[in-house]
């Protein structure tokens, strides 16, 4: 189940549709047998109705008179036969009649089936049955509903028919009304639903919406007045596990910081003892030990470094974004890692537009410029180069550090931003942190990485091109 809200809709908008449509049935199937029960009853009250008036006229004749008027009768003078009903203005009736008379007949025989008297069109004619109750008959075009009666008293047979086509109409034209009705009341029902639906659903999105809106390093409680008590547990647990999550993370940067003193202090104290020995060395393997015991307490110290930066990374501890002055920051780049570059014999070049400025998280953007360029000063060999490149395109900002190092075969671009992961054969020493720190930072700040061909690069040292694109 993907959505609640969907499966909420789905389901009760199928079974108002199902309980609407079962309804529509069955009023279609009801309505018809009340039709034909109506028609059933008006045809017998019909034929009951011409006979009673028929014997009640011949009542007040003489016998001679009365023999006349049989005469007549069945003579056809007096056979009523209405033309054909048709209103030009499309309507169903008018002061001149209605359309459906052609559709509604009557017949009367004497007791020998000699016919009396008549009201049909011209050209429906209904046959002699002497069979009296309710039948059907069949002319050249229609089906015919017909009631039969016989009076005794007078010796005559009434037949009052009626054409089918008229119940077929009367019911399609209910079933269509009725369908027309369910059909709104559906719509109505639907949109209800869907707004009942989404007017209860909305404090659990409210409450939705502020996880996905938090920062990594937001750990406050949720809001939780507004959330109804279906989900009230749920983000009381959640609240407990953010309380929880945030002593944690709290007590690992009080460590972090607490390691960071306890580990520089020691190392510098070595290193100051270390360069005291090579000083004061009488011979040079003292002094070769004593360099050795300084480059090692310097790796140990980047080591220690890259370490803690990538817990504060982890840590999610971030500072809001703001304008960066880029060349001011490249300033600082070159002032804290030119000594290195002029000591290695490595022509350094920055290149950045003066006055640029990038809205970025200052100290991320810092360490990961300082890390591209330290491991590009690193493994560029000496008398090489390194060039950083900051430029703003049509789809936002692009920092390039090229150098004319060694290079990174194609297929182990990938795997060298895994930590503690250093290529076989390199013989300068690093400890595998520098490209997952870059890697870290990059996705922090919205920015897309990617390792190229170097345009420094010569057949015998390739070099590498590492980018760092943010698009605006």
């Amino acid at each position: 189940m993907k959505s609640i809200r969907s499966f909420l809709r789905r389901n009760l908008i199928g079974g108002v549709v199902i309980v609407l449509g079962t309804a529509a049935a069955w009023s279609y199937f009801d309505s018809r047998e009340q039709i034909d029960e109506l028609f059933d009853a008006e045809l017998a009250q019909n034929a009951r109705m011409l006979g009673r008036l028929y014997q009640s006229q011949l009542a007040s004749l003489t016998p001679t008179a009365r023999q006349e008027k049989l005469q007549q009768m069945t003579s056809g003078q007096f056979s009523l036969r209405p033309p054909s009903l048709s209103f030009a203005d499309g309507h169903e009736k008018s002061p001149l009649g209605h359309v459906y008379e052609d559709k509604l007949i009557f017949k009367m025989w004497d007791a020998l089936g000699q016919p009396l008297l008549g009201l049909s069109s011209s050209s429906v004619a209904l046959d002699y049955l002497p069979v009296p109750g309710y039948g059907r008959q069949h002319d050249n075009h229609h089906d015919w509903f017909t009631f039969t009666l016989y009076f005794p008293e007078s010796g005559i047979w009434v037949t009052a028919a009626q054409r089918e086509d008229v119940r077929d109409e009367l019911t399609g034209q209910i079933a269509l009304h009725n369908v027309l009705a369910l059909v709104v009341g559906l719509l109505v029902i639907a949109l209800l639903i869907g707004v009942a639906v989404s007017r209860g659903f909305r404090p659990v999105l409210r409450i939705s919406h502020q996880i996905t809106a938090r920062q990594p390093g937001y750990l406050e409680p949720l809001d939780a007045s507004e959330a109804p008590d279906e989900i009230r547990g749920m983000v009381d647990a959640l609240n407990g596990l953010l309380a929880r999550l945030a002593d944690t993370l709290d007590k690992e940067r009080r460590f972090t910081a607490n390691a960071a003193h306890e580990l520089r202090t020691p190392l510098a104290g070595i290193k100051v003892h270390a360069q005291n020995m090579e000083a004061d060395a009488k011979d040079e393997a003292s002094r070769r030990s004593a360099r050795m015991i300084v480059d090692g307490v310097n790796r140990m110290t980047r080591v220690v470094e890259q370490l803690l930066t990538l817990s504060r990374l982890e840590s999610g501890a971030e500072a809001p974004r703001r304008p960066v002055d880029l060349a001011q920051l490249t300033n600082e780049l070159a002032r804290d890692l030119g000594p290195m570059a002029r000591q290695r014999g490595i022509k350094l070049h920055i290149e950045v537009t003066p006055g640029a400025q990038l809205v970025s998280h200052e100290n991320g953007l810092y360490v990961l410029l300082r890390n591209l360029l330290d491991n590009a000063l690193r493994y560029t060999p000496e008398g090489g180069q390194v060039r950083l490149d900051i430029r703003r395109n049509d789809d936002g900002w692009r920092m390039e550090v090229a150098d004319t190092g060694p290079g990174i075969p194609l297929r182990e671009r990938e795997r060298v931003f895994e930590r503690f992961v250093r290529l076989a054969g390199q013989k300068t020493q690093g400890s595998g942190l520098g490209l997952s720190i870059v890697r870290e930072l990059a996705e922090r700040l919205g920015a897309e990485l990617a390792l190229k061909e170097s345009p420094l690069g010569t057949p015998q040292a390739p070099g590498l091109l590492v980018q760092v694109r943010f698009t605006t």
